[in-house]
């Protein structure tokens, strides 16, 4: 019989992280091992079930079942841990050389590594001083290679764009013929596109919260638990998760749903620290059209843009008025706030500049919502029928013999440019031999030297201006005008609503004496078009 017999646990990891899911690390292939070794030692005595932590990287000890097996050991419940090797233990080369040489030690633990042929009790101290921290180090250095590796495989998955995340956003669902693709999920997809729908005609995100909730619609993390998918987030309050003002501003402001995918939002900053941390912005990794869209660029946008200004309601208020978030003080540039005063059985309601109501240093700029309202739809009208007009001068254009387009001017101008700058640069080369030969005297080198210098610099700049407005007339010519159609769309519009200000307008001004400037989207297109058909105007008796 042995002298003592030790009173012993094992302890078996396995990381999903670092490699070692293979076939040979299983959880059950430790614990076979394990208690085969036990069984063939009379003086160790297994006294409990095994402490495993399945999932859990080797780098940290912050794992559950080792800080029970810990506690275990500071009680006097145990003697002795076996496992399978040193790796099962740790791959932190510090931590794990501090429990093995000072911790267990200190706490009358032996410690046994099998496949390592490591016995604390019966080692030879000077050996294992160097070669326990050796394999330990390997260990470490094993794990900071297979980090980076994975690291380094999950930065080109998302470069290529490649959907990485565990959970599909809500709308989309991983391709069942490729996990790192994300395709339409028609069951929910509409919710998302009623979202901004509701958003773009006024109603508040409490508003569309509410109205999914009462719809019976449910909520994202909700839908997930309904599909089989075990997941859980901080935002949820309550047994089940409601649709929050929260889950829907996510929604609103997540380029996910205009195809863009941005992954690398978070993370660790080494292999061997688990805190993970927000990064900023410019260090995400985005990439466009990486999958199906579910709403138009231009509708993000446009909500994007409501979403930063100031579009409170009163708290019996589910919808935003008509102008929210439009009007402006055309000196100060300050938001107009809305007025009603009560007068006898009506109500009238006008807009003053929050600047003069707040500190009086801005005069009123006070004008009634009524006539706001009826110049600003005269002007969109105005604006839809010039952007038509536009777009019936480009179909004529287009017509045209293609010998008649400017496009083909510009390249007649290109050549004879860069004809010239060559000319100029021989003769510029040319001058010092002059200067040698004694043709120039040295004044008139330098003379000559730098108005060539002028002129080939000259020459160039009107090369770069040529080439650009060469640029953007076959641009303005062919490309697709979708700003055009979405004009088009409102042409016969019969009232202005929040949908069409926000498709078609950017701000509006209110300048003294009633004045007001509409700002309208795409105005730089516009213009760019504009000038494009007026260089044909005299040619096809344009009107525009």
């Amino acid at each position: 019989m042995p002298d003592k017999v030790y009173r012993t646990a094992i302890y078996c990891r396995l990381s999903r992280e670092d490699g070692d899911k293979v076939e040979s690390n299983s959880i059950a292939s430790q614990r076979a091992i394990c208690e085969d070794y036990i069984a063939r030692h009379e003086d160790l005595e297994l006294v409990c079930e095994p402490f495993v932590d399945d999932g859990y990287s080797g780098v940290s000890f912050n794992r559950p079942q080792f800080k029970k097996l810990e506690e275990a050991i500071r009680k006097g419940a145990l003697d002795c841990i076996v496992v399978k090797d040193l790796s099962r233990f740790s791959r932190n080369y510090i931590d794990g050389g501090r429990y093995i040489e000072k911790i267990f030690p200190q706490l009358g633990i032996r410690f046994i590594a099998i496949n390592d042929a490591y016995d604390s009790l019966t080692g030879d101290p000077q050996s294992d001083s160097f070669v326990i921290p050796f394999k330990n180090l390997i260990n470490d250095s094993y794990c900071k290679d297979i980090s980076m590796k994975i690291r380094s495989s999950l930065e080109v998955k998302q470069k290529s764009g490649e959907f990485v995340g565990s959970f599909a956003p809500y709308g989309y669902m991983k391709s069942p013929e490729n996990k790192n693709q994300l395709i339409v999920d028609e069951a929910v997809s509409e919710y998302v596109q009623m979202i901004f729908s509701m958003y773009k005609d006024g109603f508040s995100i409490g508003r569309i919260a509410k109205r999914l909730n009462q719809m019976g619609v449910l909520s994202p993390m909700e839908y997930k638990h309904s599909a089989g998918v075990k997941f859980d987030t901080v935002f949820k309050t309550g047994d089940t998760a409601k649709w929050t003002y929260k889950a829907v501003q996510r929604i609103l402001t997540n380029e996910v749903y205009i195809g863009v995918l941005a992954q690398g939002k978070r993370g660790t900053p080494n292999y061997k620290v688990r805190v993970v941390k927000s990064k900023d912005e410019s260090e995400w990794v985005k990439v466009e059209n990486a999958h199906e869209a579910l709403v138009s660029y231009e509708d993000f946008m446009a909500v994007k843009v409501m979403m930063q200004r100031d579009m409170r309601c009163s708290p019996d208020q589910d919808e935003a008025h008509l102008f929210s978030g439009f009007l402006f003080c055309g000196d100060c540039q300050q938001p107009m706030i809305r007025k009603t005063v009560p007068s006898k059985t009506k109500k009238y309601i006008y807009y003053v500049c929050s600047t003069n109501k707040h500190s009086r240093t801005c005069s009123p700029h006070s004008i009634a919502a009524k006539e706001v309202e009826e110049k600003v739809f005269r002007a969109i009208h105005d604006q839809i029928e010039l952007v038509i007009n536009l777009e019936h001068a480009l179909a004529m254009i287009e017509r045209l013999p293609s010998q008649s387009r400017k496009a083909f001017n510009y390249e007649a101008q290109i050549a004879k440019i860069e004809e010239e700058i060559e000319r100029y640069q021989k003769l510029k080369l040319g001058l010092y031999e002059n200067f040698i030969g004694g043709v120039i005297d040295k004044s008139e080198y330098f003379e000559f030297r730098n108005s060539y210098t002028k002129i080939i610099e000259d020459k160039q700049d009107a090369l770069l201006r040529v080439k650009k407005e060469m640029k953007q007339t076959v641009t303005t010519g062919t490309t697709e005008r979708n700003w055009v159609t979405l004009f088009k769309q409102y042409e016969n519009v019969e009232e202005l609503n929040r949908r069409v200000l926000m498709s078609l307008v950017d701000r509006i001004l209110i300048h003294e004496n009633h004045a007001i400037e509409i700002v309208f989207k795409y105005k730089d297109e516009y213009q760019q078009t504009l000038e494009y058909v007026l260089g044909y105007a005299d040619e096809l008796d344009i009107a525009v």
